[in-house]
């Protein structure tokens, strides 16, 4: 996946030398199928082995990486081919997100916020290495980086169903799932009343959706090309900002592993973590050097990894094990809708009025919403069991 995030944007608009708002149009069919899909991804997810369900979703990626291999191969790479590309490939993530996130459920609800940041950790870690890979794209070109996302899917799903088998009962049955009769609409309503019931899940869906909207629309669209148009750099700037953010994502969570308990007020830490955030893209968008850029990112991506961890952690808290892909899944529609919307307008907003007034305006909105939440919202005054005692 860190491979496929520099990949994909650079392909746009490095080798195709595509617009700002055409790179935002991709990146939001890239993310739209999660509007449609991921919905009844964790509905379907929840009835089925985990396993062997995510096994054949991970094996499922190598088809469009190696569509886009034979295009790059024969020379017939194009917008229209990159749209294909990034809807079939964000079709697949749209089940995967839901059936991955699931597996959390199995444990220690107690140390909940560990495992999240041991998960995130190890995640942003892994996609560190892909991004210094794909920042070579220009010395080693694209179709070595292709073979090896092939490979590494490949391998990623063996992995997956080594590590979470089928177990069968003694008359050779698999124990999961169960062959009960299914109602779909009225497991998927069963996902949605969880937060309709819960004002502090549903202020917490509507927080995600505004960073997936305002941080991540604007992160996506935003930060290829600072580092082509705003910096004059190539792949091996925009890896290294990638890196960098990345390493923020890791240092927030290797923090949170070191706690022995989750935090007393978690949604109040992560409303401060969103308007952090906004300050840091406000601090972007006056282009200051790199000697000033680099460590604003790193901090930038510390704040968006610890929002990560206490987001996903409020949320396994506090839904049943059974309903967690359902859940999960209604997290990141929020995440996933939000971020399509704000790719595309980010694209149209910088072709428009340019990179550092699209900047300011986010980072204007971020305030606005921060204080919103802060005032407003139960999430400010959600307490963990330990701070209530």
């Amino acid at each position: 996946m860190g491979v496929h995030t520099i990949l994909f944007p650079w392909l746009i608009i490095g080798v195709l030398e595509q617009s700002p708002s055409r790179l935002g149009l991709a990146q939001m069919a890239l993310l739209l199928p999660n509007l449609l899909f991921i919905l009844p991804g964790g509905v379907v997810s929840d009835g089925r082995h985990r396993g062997t369900w995510l096994s054949l979703l991970y094996a499922l990626y190598i088809l469009p990486v190696g569509l886009l291999s034979v295009a790059v191969a024969t020379d017939q790479l194009s917008f229209s081919m990159m749209l294909l590309f990034a809807i079939s490939f964000g079709t697949i993530s749209a089940f995967v997100q839901p059936a991955r996130e699931s597996l959390l459920g199995y444990a220690d609800q107690t140390l909940m916020h560990q495992a999240v940041a041991k998960v995130v950790a190890v995640q942003f870690v892994a996609q560190g290495v892909g991004f210094f890979f794909a920042g070579q794209i220009e010395d080693v070109g694209v179709l070595p980086l292709l073979a090896l996302q092939v490979c590494m899917f490949a391998f990623s799903a063996w992995c997956i169903r080594q590590c979470h088998p089928l177990i069968k009962s003694n008359q050779g049955i698999s124990t999961e799932p169960t062959s009960e009769p299914r109602n779909p609409l009225a497991e998927l309503r069963k996902g949605f009343n969880l937060f309709s019931e819960n004002r502090a899940l549903l202020h917490l869906i509507f927080l995600v959706f505004a960073t997936g909207f305002l941080a991540f629309g604007v992160y996506l669209v935003g930060m290829p090309l600072i580092a082509k148009q705003g910096y004059g750099g190539g792949a091996q700037l925009y890896a290294g900002l990638q890196i960098t953010f990345t390493l923020g994502i890791v240092s927030a969570n290797l923090g949170v592993m070191k706690r022995a308990k989750m935090f007393k007020r978690p949604g109040r830490l992560m409303i401060i973590s969103f308007l952090w955030r906004g300050s840091l893209v406000g601090i972007v968008a006056f282009l200051p050097s790199l000697w000033v850029l680099f460590p604003v990112v790193y901090v930038w991506g510390f704040f968006s990894g610890l929002s990560m961890t206490l987001g996903r952690t409020i949320l396994h808290n506090q839904v049943p094990h059974a309903l967690r892909s359902r859940a999960a899944s209604v997290y990141q529609l929020s995440l996933f809708g939000g971020a399509p919307l704000g790719a595309w307008a980010s694209g149209m907003a910088i072709q428009t009025v340019g990179l550092s007034t699209t900047f300011i305006t986010i980072a204007s909105l971020t305030l606005i919403v921060s204080l919103v939440a802060a005032l407003r919202s139960p999430l400010w005054s959600l307490a963990t069991e330990e701070a209530t005692h």
